[in-house]
């Protein structure tokens, strides 16, 4: 019989990251739908040639979609990895950036749907 190998301690510092920037893009995702929601309802004059009101409200769902399917799939990459007591910081700051760089492109894509 082999002895049992002792579990790894966790890593403190690395917990602390990861939860501050799992908040940080909870708040980013939010802000950002919230941002979404008032771009979409102040629409006042929308000129026909150039506005395509469905394209700018599809960029906008999409982002948004996109956003919170990054940050789901790198809150439980995350986690795993925590369990694992294996470091993750770096999987959360990426999710954050993806999160912001889906939204980025959506605003971009309705802006230009919209004619701005």
């Amino acid at each position: 019989m082999t002895a049992a190998q002792p579990r790894q301690q966790a890593i403190v510092w690395d917990i602390v990251v990861s939860v501050v920037v799992w908040v940080l893009t909870v708040a980013v995702v939010c802000i950002a739908a919230f941002l979404a929601f008032f771009r979409l309802a102040f629409v006042d004059y929308c000129p026909p040639g150039s506005c395509d009101a469905g394209a700018a409200v599809a960029a906008l769902f999409a982002a948004g979609a996109a956003s919170v399917i990054v940050a789901v799939i790198g809150f439980a990459w995350g986690l795993v990895r925590m369990i694992l007591r294996r470091t993750s910081w770096w999987i959360t700051i990426g999710a954050l950036v993806l999160c912001v760089a889906c939204w980025a492109v959506g605003f971009v894509s309705a802006s230009g749907s919209i004619g701005w």
